[in-house]
């Protein structure tokens, strides 16, 4: 690989792209990207220097670092070098190691050549000091070892029988187990660490420092290509690759022949919750009269809503008992109208369920009370997969479900006051006093209403114009000072459909009497469903179609 590296490719590449990504070029030219932690005793000392891996060897990588930057501060004193970050990068330059200690070969000609003599001479008193000096000279001295004695024997126990008679008898032994194996090489490398002279023990510790900034730097350039490749997962499953897929996660590299047409980007979603009020009582009702609560519901609330989902582009996220989740997803390039259309769809399953209650009631049967609720999120969703089934994730969920509910204790105050409106949001003292930046309310009205977050309202604004519409309507304690705005939706070709959205301030009330406290700043919307409000000439003072 490095043969065909320095002939073929490092040509190659600068004459495509010059001198452009060397740097980061370089990190997959790191031999330790061969190895799971860098810390691999034969690639290490083919390429840097063999060091120790036990916890008894003086030798061992934190060691050395520790008695390396104690050496860069004595000859170079100050502020910088108490810098961890300063450190780590004279230690990750190489070239260093040659301009403080030079190469060890006893040059005094210039003062420079002196200089560096006398900084090598400290740099081994501080090796011999700690007792590394002999590991140094045995791991060099390994090296062509390697390829005659192992893998029979270690790399690190070969290297320590070098310096310690312990470990030499029991290598020793271990040739004379291995008839093919001869002890020669062994011996004779004893013999030259055991008297190594001033000379060569200087050219060796010389030599160990730069190897070991090398090794450093590359260590450093392998933490940090790790980092980076822990961030790619590569997908051996096709449930991964389709789950990957759904959530745009999955980076994909194929041949021309195994191209597929391209998925339009899903780029945002809305969520539509339509929930049937006081289920349990209604399915008790129904098991009275002798009746089947699930084809009661299926006939009359979730067939009917099927109906309508191709029409507005719509799916069904899951059903949840009493209740119907409806996704309604935006894609790359179209028109760009998911809240019109979302917002649409909930107004024709009120309508709906109201003529399906006009038939209920005359054959003396409950008739359906809904609750829905549209949150947009201007994000794509995530998905999860059970055997072939997608599961949606999303915030909107959870806030759709908070939209479409209605409290029992703020339906029952309501009932006494009249209101052309089906959506009303409370916030009670002890929530004002608990969190006033909170934004989640606990008292919540909506009885065949359409209510949606702020996101969808702010959206709605973008997709059609809206225009302000002024009715003389009833106001909760006379003071509302509600705002509408209506727009038309386009649905189909030549087919609109008119919305009229309300925007009003949540007040704060004491729940115990239901009255006004103040009215805050916080706001709510509702698409609103009451025929009356469709229909200007029925409502007083209207001056807006």
């Amino acid at each position: 690989m490095r043969e065909i590296e320095r002939e073929t490719l490092t040509r190659m590449r600068r004459s495509l792209f010059g001198t452009r990504g060397e740097t980061e070029y370089e990190l997959f030219l790191n031999p330790l990207i061969f190895t799971d932690d860098g810390r691999d005793p034969y690639l290490n000392a083919e390429n840097y220097v063999m060091l120790g891996n036990f916890d008894r060897d003086p030798d061992r990588y934190d060691n050395v670092r520790q008695m390396v930057c104690e050496f860069l501060r004595s000859v170079n004193p100050g502020a910088d070098a108490d810098d961890d970050g300063v450190m780590d990068r004279w230690l990750s330059a190489p070239d260093n190691a040659k301009e403080l200690v030079g190469v060890g070969n006893g040059d005094e000609s210039t003062p420079q050549k002196r200089a560096e003599k006398n900084r090598l001479q400290s740099w081994v008193a501080l090796l011999e000091r700690e007792r590394i000096l002999g590991h140094v000279i045995a791991s060099y001295e390994v090296v062509p070892l390697l390829a005659e004695y192992s893998p029979q024997i270690h790399a690190q126990q070969l290297k320590n029988a070098l310096i310690s008679r312990e470990e030499r008898l029991r290598v020793e032994k271990l040739l004379g187990e291995h008839s093919k194996l001869s002890p020669a090489s062994f011996a004779a490398a004893v013999a030259r660490v055991t008297n190594a002279r001033e000379a060569d023990r200087q050219r060796l510790a010389a030599r160990f420092l730069q190897d070991f900034l090398r090794y450093h730097r590359d260590m450093r350039q392998l933490e940090k290509l790790n980092e980076v490749l822990d961030s790619v997962n590569l997908i051996g499953k096709e449930k991964m690759r389709e789950l990957s897929a759904m959530n745009r996660t999955l980076y994909e590299y194929l041949l021309p022949e195994e191209q597929r047409p391209m998925e339009e980007k899903i780029i945002s979603h809305v969520v539509v919750k339509a929930d049937i009020r006081d289920s349990s009582r209604l399915t008790k009702s129904l098991l009275e009269r002798g009746l089947n609560p699930a084809s009661y519901f299926s006939l009359n609330f979730y067939d009917p809503v099927n109906k309508l989902l191709t029409k507005y582009g719509a799916t069904k996220v899951f059903l949840e008992g009493d209740a119907i989740i409806l996704a309604l997803l935006e894609r790359e390039g179209e028109p760009g109208l998911v809240v019109s259309r979302a917002s649409v769809l909930a107004r024709e399953i009120i309508e709906i369920m109201g003529g399906y209650n006009h038939l209920l009631e005359r054959s003396g049967l409950p008739g359906l009370e809904l609750g829905v609720g549209v949150s947009y999120q201007e994000s794509p969703p995530t998905y999860l997969v059970d055997g072939d089934e997608r599961i949606m994730i999303s915030d909107a969920l959870n806030e759709s479900d908070r939209l479409s509910s209605c409290s029992k204790r703020v339906r029952k105050s309501l009932e006494a006051m009249e209101s052309p409106f089906n959506v009303y949001a409370f916030q009670s003292i002890s929530e004002a006093e608990a969190a006033e930046s909170q934004d989640d309310y606990s008292m919540h009205y909506n009885l065949n209403g359409i209510r949606i977050n702020e996101a969808a309202f702010q959206r709605l604004r973008k997709e059609i114009s809206l225009e302000p519409c002024r009715m003389e309507l009833p106001q909760l304690w006379g003071n509302e000072n509600f705002r509408l705005s209506i727009g038309m939706v386009p649905v189909g070709n030549d087919i609109f459909r008119k919305i009229v959205i309300r925007a009003s301030r949540i007040p704060q009330i004491d729940p115990a009497t239901f009255t006004l406290v103040k009215w805050t700043n916080r706001w709510y919307y509702e698409v609103c469903t009451n025929s009356e409000i469709y229909n200007p000439g029925e409502a007083k003072g209207a001056d807006a179609e």
